[in-house]
């Protein structure tokens, strides 16, 4: 099949494949799953961040999240405690141990951030955003999901 002739679904799959691999990879000898390595990520980004807000900014659902988090926090990466404000909401926040561990991920992934978009202009990149939200919103319309 020619390329051009490639379902844009097969291709994002296989974006999103090469993607996770090459985190798997990165993040193995860090004892860290690849939604591990990026939730620690987050929570390095978002300082004091509820767990609904990393969990929307990574695009997980909230069991998802709430795991994920769970098993940072018996890892003793970091804390989930009580928004003093939102009895509904919990804060997370980093550990010492969580602190030293998100910092070793950084460089990490900021390569792999500016590997996904290599080559790219400044154009084609936000023009791949674009595209991928549209075809983001029409799979969560055609789910039902909005």
């Amino acid at each position: 099949m020619l390329r051009q002739q490639d379902y844009v679904g097969i291709l994002i799959g296989e974006a999103r494949r090469g993607l996770k691999q090459a985190v798997l990879r990165l993040a193995r000898p860090l004892r860290l799953t690849p939604p591990q390595f990026w939730f620690l990520n987050a929570a390095r980004e978002l300082p004091g961040a509820s767990l609904g807000t990393i969990a929307r900014r990574q695009h997980m659902d909230a069991p998802t999240a709430s795991r994920v988090a769970e098993s940072l926090a018996r890892r003793g990466l970091l804390r989930i405690e009580p928004d003093a404000l939102d009895r509904r909401a919990v804060q997370v926040e980093l550990t010492a141990a969580g602190i030293k561990l998100a910092q070793r991920i950084v460089p990490i992934a900021a390569g792999v951030r500016g590997a996904v978009v290599q080559g790219m202009s400044r154009r084609e990149e936000e023009a791949l955003r674009r595209a991928l939200r549209k075809v983001v919103k029409n799979l969560e319309t055609l789910g039902g999901a909005r």
